[in-house]
């Protein structure tokens, strides 16, 4: 009986044991804490008053467990932090005691009843506060798989982005313009965007473009990278019967490619128009005023979508 009357007294008691908590809190941190915070306690209180009367551990337990996955979540969405959940808990536990130890002057308990009573509240509340710990972790846990998967997708987003792919005003023609720093992943990406617009726009050529490429100085992008790169581009394109061209080198990258010593197995010009002529008196094209002009005006427009791509610095 005399634990049906301690958890009658913690649910009568629930609202003050949450205010003295709050305010013990409060004044040892220096704040004020949230109305969810104050609920959470009262909320506490009235789940190990239930739980004090279920002989069912098992049935204990999960009413406590429902209790740690609400109060977690809250606490994760109001950014609480850490020691604040932590100090509570003691708190709560002291002002839980004290009501206990209160009623023991007006009521002739045996040692063994009382023992009884405190480890009961003992084990509710170890309970409390490892399935609220774990209740944390599992949601932080979700939390940065989401936030994971969305910075891939951002990742990739810019990425793509970064290399477009251009349908040139030249027949069976696209442009491929390389912007920003020069990686290994921007090549894989151009390489299977490339494979995939031969197809869709059913291209014969390709115009690769590096104006906009930047040579990285942090030793990162090696030029074998650049040669293995360029090599692996040049036969992936080649094997689906698609010529590709290599415009726009700039002289510290002709440098380089020269002192490594790198072999590039495809025509290359200095400039867009020269390679586009190239194309032209190859293919047998009329380029005529109007296409050529055309083309031009495309050069800047490529250009301009140099400046405004996202790219590494």
């Amino acid at each position: 009986m005399s634990i049906a009357v301690i958890a009658q007294l913690i649910y009568d008691e629930k609202e003050a044991i949450a205010q003295k908590t709050d305010a013990v809190l409060s004044e040892s941190l220096g704040t004020r804490n949230t109305r969810h915070f104050l609920e959470a306690h009262k909320l506490l209180a009235e789940y190990i008053s239930r739980g004090l009367e279920l002989e069912d551990e098992v049935e204990a337990k999960q009413l406590i467990k429902e209790w740690a996955e609400k109060t977690s979540w809250n606490a994760i969405n109001e950014k609480r932090p850490y020691n604040q959940s932590f100090q509570a808990f003691v708190i709560f536990k002291n002002q839980v005691l004290d009501i206990v130890e209160l009623h023991t002057e007006t009521e002739n308990w045996s040692n063994k009843e009382l023992i009884s009573i405190i480890r009961k509240i003992d084990f509710l509340l170890d309970h409390a506060s490892y399935h609220y710990v774990h209740s944390l972790i599992v949601n932080f846990e979700s939390r940065i798989d989401e936030f994971e998967q969305m910075m891939k997708k951002d990742k990739k987003l810019i990425a793509d982005l970064s290399v477009p792919i251009i349908p040139s005003i030249v027949p069976n023609t696209i442009l491929v313009p390389i912007v920003g720093m020069l990686t290994n992943e921007r090549f894989d990406i151009t390489r299977d965007k490339l494979l995939h617009n031969i197809t869709t726009q059913d291209a014969e050529s390709i115009v690769c473009d590096f104006t906009g490429a930047i040579l990285p100085d942090n030793g990162h992008f090696q030029m074998d990278d650049l040669a293995h790169q360029i090599e692996q581009l040049t036969k992936s394109v080649s094997l689906m019967g698609v010529e590709i061209i290599y415009v726009g080198f700039s002289s510290r990258l002709v440098q380089e490619i020269v002192r490594a010593g790198v072999k590039i197995e495809a025509e290359t010009f200095s400039t867009f128009r020269t390679g586009l002529r190239y194309l032209a008196n190859k293919k047998n094209w009329a380029l005529t005023d109007e296409i050529y002009s055309r083309s031009n005006a495309q050069g800047e427009e490529e250009k301009n979508l140099v400046s405004s791509v996202p790219h590494e610095n």
